[in-house]
């Protein structure tokens, strides 16, 4: 089997009046739908939690009684590792309930839980404010779809170990300690990020979620233009055989003439603007490289990036800004901006996913090191 770790929220929170542990009620842990998880080779693969699996009683039950942790528990070379009887002394902060049930009205797999470790708990008072869960899964390769959704494979025979209270992830997720949806995202150490397929044209390519509109609006744009120009070339070919006809004739007649060459003159020069702005490499380069830039930049900035209105120079800044905010980097040259910006993008990608043992993957919200899947839960776009 191989082991997953995904996101979800605690809700209702309260402490204890005598012992000062947290508990928190109702808490949903999984829910079904199609999931997209990034592999060790860096491919992404969509695996589905079918309803008749993630909520059947056999996941259901395996939820009761199960550890709380400090973040996924590692061994010492970085390696996520489950909760056992061996280890549980060291690890174990806290434990669920056993009232594990199927919340019928959202979908939701949900229990209670406790927090015992004073540690953790002043942490998350501090603001460490998500969950993830670890569980252990069949994967099976077989196609199909769920609610619109394309995958590649289902999970099956889920069974949870321990649920993680987790750093907070990348700005724009509801998840959190205080939240209520069940998202989940594959993440890898040092990085977070959502994605989703889209439909570009005859192709589907996979991109962050958060600029899956964008990308479709770019598509949509393009089309028209394609439109656009397709009708000028129309118009054009139609005022040109106009002309042809009526060269040769009267003086009224070539008077028609130059008018229908002026109008086809006009027209060919607004499609040749036309092209120079929509058509071209250059175009399609400079959305490619903003967008590629864009991706390389959030997993530094983190939360506060919003690259709206801002030029490649003044993300670059942001980014090294965030990395190193006592530098001077006024009236310093695109160049050395640019040199910077690489040395700390090295510094941030240095630790890649892999994949050991028998294929365990991890995912969590704080996005530790190891191949271990993290997923938010899957809500309808």
């Amino acid at each position: 089997m191989l082991t997953r770790f995904d996101t979800a929220p605690i809700t209702q929170l309260a402490t204890d009046p005598e012992t000062g542990f947290i508990q928190a009620k109702n808490v949903p842990i999984a829910r079904s739908g199609v999931f997209p998880y990034l592999k060790g080779d860096g491919s992404i693969e969509m695996e589905a939690k079918l309803p008749n699996e993630i909520l059947g009683d056999s996941t259901v039950t395996s939820a009761n009684n199960k550890p709380v942790t400090d973040d996924h528990p590692e061994n010492g070379t970085g390696q996520r590792i489950l909760v056992n009887k061996s280890n549980a002394k060291s690890l174990m902060k806290g434990f669920t309930a056993s009232n594990a049930h199927v919340d019928q009205d959202t979908g939701t797999l949900r229990v209670d839980m406790t927090i015992t470790d004073d540690d953790l708990i002043k942490k998350i008072h501090a603001g460490k404010h998500e969950l993830s869960i670890g569980f252990q899964t069949d994967i099976v390769p077989v196609k199909g779809q769920y609610n619109g959704v394309g995958y590649d494979s289902v999970q099956k025979n889920i069974q949870i170990n321990h649920v993680a209270v987790v750093k907070r992830g990348r700005a724009g997720h509801t998840v959190s300690l205080l939240g209520d949806s069940a998202e989940m995202i594959e993440k890898e150490k040092g990085q977070a990020m959502e994605t989703t397929k889209v439909r570009i044209g005859d192709s589907t390519i996979t991109v962050a979620t958060d600029d899956a509109d964008k990308v479709m609006k770019l598509d949509a744009d393009n089309s028209a233009n394609a439109k656009k120009i397709a009708t000028l070339n129309a118009q054009i070919k139609e005022l040109t055989a106009q002309r042809d006809a009526l060269q040769g004739k009267s003086d009224e007649t070539s008077k028609n003439a130059d008018e229908a060459q002026a109008k086809a003159d006009a027209l060919d020069k607004e499609l040749q603007d036309t092209k120079k702005k929509y058509e071209g490499d250059a175009f399609d380069k400079a959305i490619e490289a903003r967008m590629n830039l864009i991706d390389e930049v959030k997993p530094i900035v983190g939360d506060s990036f919003d690259p709206k209105g801002k030029t490649e120079k003044e993300m670059k800044i942001e980014a090294i800004k965030t990395v190193d905010d006592s530098i001077d980097l006024d009236g310093k040259s695109d160049d050395y901006i640019s040199a910077y910006f690489d040395s700390i993008k090295k510094r941030k990608n240095s630790t890649v996913v892999g994949v050991t043992g028998s294929e365990i993957a991890g995912d969590n919200a704080d996005t530790s090191a190891t191949s271990l899947h993290a997923s938010y839960y899957n809500r309808k776009k």
